[in-house]
């Protein structure tokens, strides 16, 4: 499998090249990365699972990326306001999504693993609700 840097971007073409170069560190579009690395499904039978997968990935890929741009590496704790909600938001909607699938697992699939962390995922939705 080719790794990021050797796929041709869909958003900016670029190819064997980082999409962008900021501060001497290579970036790479979202896009290129689920290219390079596809979501791989536990039950790719079930329309529900995928749908709950994708959705946790694009969560927590929406989490892990946030990063306002001030022109420096603040503390979350000296963000304005806005800006610390808004990540609290995508950290909350992450985790919501990942109780979600993980609750299919178990319930649809029977899933022995999932099964056992059925009461911690409920709390989870309940208390992300």
């Amino acid at each position: 499998m080719p790794s990021v840097h050797e796929i041709k971007c869909p958003v900016c073409g670029k190819e064997n090249a980082p999409c962008i170069v900021e501060n001497g560190v290579s970036k790479y579009h979202v896009e290129r990365q689920r290219a390079a690395y596809p979501t791989t499904y536990e039950h790719s039978e079930c329309e529900e699972c995928r749908k709950l997968k994708d959705r946790m990935v694009n969560a927590e890929s929406l989490y892990r990326t946030f990063h306002p741009d001030f022109g420096g590496n603040k503390p979350q704790s000296k963000w304005p306001k806005s800006w610390r909600d808004e990540s609290r938001n995508l950290e909350m909607a992450a985790r919501e999504a990942r109780a979600e699938y993980e609750i299919h697992l178990g319930t649809a699939h029977k899933d022995e693993i999932h099964q056992h962390d059925l009461g911690r995922n409920l709390n989870t939705l309940l208390r992300e609700r």
